[in-house]
């Protein structure tokens, strides 16, 4: 009989003891202790914080005269994109367009906040007719631009001529007037 009770997969004779406190013991495991009511009374009161000294500083004394800031020089572009632009310089005196934009559009993924750059690009896709391209790329060299008013007036040029081109004859006039009003700053 006992040889069946084994073969049947149950479990028979002081094995069963040692399971019963087996799993007494992994349910005590997991157990969480009771949350405290009350917090432990305080050992000491806290002393209080030193006293804050503070120095009396004096004012320099002022200068004979303020030293005026130099104005920020515009980043420099790197050499390669200088060279780039240099050889569409080259193409566009030689009447080849198409190459002198794929030199500024290489020149421009290297120096991508060069507003003279932009601009060139603006003046090239105006001469190959692509007016709203040199409107979009003369305002992206204006807002890039760090003040260059020469620069800034050759960018309103080139959006006047490119509205021109457009037939948006109200357009190239409101960009004409920047441009008298930039000439008058210029002087």
């Amino acid at each position: 009989m006992r040889q069946r009770q084994q073969r049947s997969g149950r479990i028979v004779g002081s094995a069963t003891p040692i399971l019963w406190v087996l799993a007494a013991l992994l349910l005590g495991a997991c157990a969480v202790p009771a949350p405290r009511t009350s917090l432990p009374p305080p050992s000491a009161p806290m002393p209080a914080p030193p006293p804050v000294v503070v120095e009396e500083v004096q004012p320099p004394e002022p200068e004979a005269a303020p030293v005026p800031e130099p104005e920020p020089s515009p980043p420099v572009t790197a050499p390669a994109a200088l060279t780039l632009a240099a050889q569409s310089d080259e193409a566009r005196a030689a009447g080849d367009l198409r190459l002198a934009g794929l030199r500024l559009e290489r020149a421009l993924r290297i120096a991508p906040r060069d507003p003279d750059l932009w601009s060139r690009l603006a003046r090239v896709r105006l001469e190959q007719g692509e007016f709203v391209q040199a409107e979009r790329m003369a305002h992206r060299s204006l807002q890039l631009g760090s003040g260059d008013r020469a620069q800034a007036l050759a960018n309103w040029r080139i959006i006047a001529g490119a509205r021109e081109g457009m037939g948006d004859t109200d357009g190239a006039r409101r960009a004409m007037d920047e441009v008298r009003r930039l000439e008058s700053e210029v002087g």
